[in-house]
């Protein structure tokens, strides 16, 4: 969505058009949602995530400053509370768990982000799987320029700006980070 289109999307929302706050959260769920998901590895959470994001727009908005884009501004406040959540579990895991004691087997609630859909083919589930590996093997930071650029569809300038990093650092992090990347899917690939 252009500047121009998001400015009179959100002078719509300010003005109390549920139609606007619709077409505003219809234009950006899918990238938000994808980029929590991959962050957190979790459906439930990530979309959790992308509903706390939009409950704070609509709290900000009067403050949110039009000089900004508007697509960095949300991505922003989402990385902030993925990154809220992910310091809060740290302080205080909380892991849901389901015993089935006639099998003795354990599923807890992070299962469900390492299976695939049924009706994915066994040869593309591995590929993902391998890379949903390789790439918490990134640091942090590498992952979230990664995923920014991929899922936020974000500008490297837009990422830097958000991320509060020199462009050239941030173009660097996701040239070492896709690099690392291909040698672990390589190294993962010829192991199978």
């Amino acid at each position: 969505m252009d500047a121009q289109a998001v400015t009179v999307l959100l002078a719509q929302c300010r003005a109390g058009d549920k139609g606007a706050w619709d077409a505003l959260v219809d234009a950006y769920w899918q990238r938000l949602y994808g980029f929590a998901w991959q962050s957190t590895k979790n459906r439930d959470l990530a979309h959790d995530l992308v509903q706390e994001t939009f409950l704070r727009v609509v709290q900000k908005l009067e403050r949110y400053d039009h000089r900004d884009k508007f697509d960095a501004w949300l991505f922003r406040i989402l990385v902030n509370l993925i990154r809220d959540h992910s310091r809060s579990r740290v302080r205080r895991p909380v892991r849901s768990t389901v015993i089935d004691t006639s099998t003795g087997a354990e599923m807890t609630d992070d299962m469900a982000a390492r299976t695939g859909q049924p009706s994915d083919p066994i040869d593309h589930q591995e590929e993902v799987q391998s890379l949903y590996a390789a790439l918490e093997q990134l640091p942090e930071i590498d992952r979230q320029v990664l995923l920014l650029r991929h899922y936020g569809e974000m500008p490297f300038k837009d990422i830097a700006k958000m991320l509060h990093c020199p462009l050239g650092t941030v173009l660097a992090r996701a040239h070492r980070a896709l690099g690392k990347l291909r040698i672990t899917m390589e190294v993962d690939h010829e192991a199978k």
